[in-house]
């Protein structure tokens, strides 16, 4: 099948790295330092994003570029018997489903850029009407949904492109923007006075913190952060050439993603510190506690402006690899043209997204086990669909690809023609497939029952 892929490398390391950098580094990511003693975290969280995201991850890559199908289809058309057609399903809906209420945070920078730009987080500004902003912003019933629909309608552009002119392209200037906006903002953060104490807590680990909850904490943060298990990372491995490197590929974009990662946690939680303050929890991080601080610093809203513009990139470039999926499905199955694809993913999202922000404001008394709308999707995908998702891929290239397969995608070569250290470390790496990663799969997915 005559498809659109990635025109080169680079492009296409970018672009998947793009995928996974994304919200969750910048305000999930430190506050799970925090939580979780900081250095022990860190260190406990490399060890699982190379014992058990690295495998996770090129499974995804072997499945999507051997199939050369979208998430949809790809297991199906390698192997078309048995269970493994309900997959592609699951692997449309999970990106899609996380794009809706993905793209209302989105639409929460965007605002929060609108609003620095209007120099609402300078030393003027009261503490008191900017820790109240956030609230008084997100219950609104028409402002919120405004700029969801902006930040949705700026992602289907992109995508309306296509994979060389949209995804790559963009990638290609936004990825770079965005690790040198973070980096001059980390520098400026770790030269605060006080500051020091930060950058020690996060590089100086405590060993007597390394608990099995900061393990299973950082194998958590490492599989969402990476965007495995949502069917994303099989449809751009099926944009990639034959001839790339697929080992190289993950280790650059799980690399890239840690790195950020890193670079978040220096540019945020040194400040904190400096500033004697809490780190907050998930959203407020970034939307209330940052803000405050940005007023008391000479030329706080320029600050703020640069740094909800480096929040904004790193959410379009997520946001882009999630609205590709549904869209390539459209294309491939549903046989619509590209625009028509992009116009039904952005009508549907749109509706749904906006359902998802109501659910602050006038939807708000509309729950489930205490969760509003938007609760339900981030805990419903987070916490089952995903674990579940990558538990089925790890599964099906561990226990029902053939060695053969796997080592033909990975080395282009059989096995008996590999030397004794490649086959080492293939035979390494197949056991981790079958074996380490379902079984660390398993543990996220049960954390998030029990």
């Amino acid at each position: 099948m005559d498809r659109e892929g990635f025109k080169s490398n680079f492009g296409s390391i970018l672009a998947l790295a793009g995928s996974a950098v994304g919200l969750g580094n910048i305000w999930r990511f430190p506050y799970m330092l925090s939580e979780y003693g900081g250095g022990a975290f860190l260190l406990v969280y490399v060890l699982c994003i190379i014992i058990v995201t690295f495998p996770i991850m090129l499974s995804e890559f072997i499945v999507g570029r051997r199939g050369n199908r979208g998430a949809f289809s790809a297991i199906y058309h390698i192997e078309p018997r048995g269970p493994w057609k309900f997959y592609g399903s699951l692997a449309v809906f999970i990106p899609f489903a996380t794009l809706c209420y993905y793209c209302v945070i989105g639409g929460w920078t965007l605002y929060y850029l609108f609003q620095s730009c209007l120099f609402q987080f300078s030393s003027s500004s009261s503490p008191e009407a900017i820790d109240s902003m956030f609230e008084h912003f997100i219950t609104q019933p028409v402002t919120p949904v405004v700029f969801h629909g902006l930040f949705l309608l700026a992602t289907a552009i992109i995508i309306r492109w296509g994979v060389r002119n949209g995804i790559e392209k963009c990638s290609k200037v936004m990825m770079p923007l965005l690790f040198f906006i973070m980096l001059l903002i980390a520098a400026r953060s770790m030269t605060l006075p006080g500051a020091s104490e930060g950058v020690s807590y996060i590089f100086n680990p405590d060993f007597s913190k390394i608990t099995p909850q900061v393990f299973l904490a950082a194998m958590g943060q490492a599989f969402y952060s990476l965007s495995v298990g949502m069917g994303i990372m099989i449809t751009y491995a099926s944009y990639l050439d034959q001839k790339s490197n697929l080992p190289r590929i993950a280790s650059y974009t799980i690399f890239s993603d840690f790195l950020f990662a890193v670079i978040a946690g220096c540019a945020i939680i040194p400040v904190l510190f400096a500033f004697g303050m809490s780190t907050g929890q998930g959203t407020g991080l970034v939307f209330k506690t940052l803000p405050l601080i940005f007023s008391q610093l000479p030329f706080g809203s320029l600050i703020a402006a640069v740094f909800f513009f480096a929040v904004l990139l790193a959410a379009i470039t997520s946001s882009m690899s999630l609205f590709e999926v549904p869209v390539s499905w459209l294309v491939e199955h549903k046989h619509m043209p590209r625009n028509k694809s992009c116009l039904y993913v952005f009508l549907a999202a749109l509706v749904i997204g906006a359902v998802c922000s109501l659910s602050f404001g006038p939807l708000g008394q509309i729950t489930i086990s205490n969760k509003i709308i938007f609760e339900i999707f981030d805990y419903t995908i987070g916490n089952y669909l995903m674990p579940f998702a990558g538990f089925v891929v790890v599964l099906f290239v561990g226990w029902k690809m053939h060695a053969s397969d796997i080592c033909e995608e990975i080395f282009k070569t059989s096995i008996p023609a590999l030397d004794h250290r490649c086959r080492f470390w293939f035979m390494v790496l197949v056991f981790a497939i079958k074996y380490i990663s379902p079984a660390a799969v398993l543990a996220v997915f049960l954390s998030g029952i029990l």
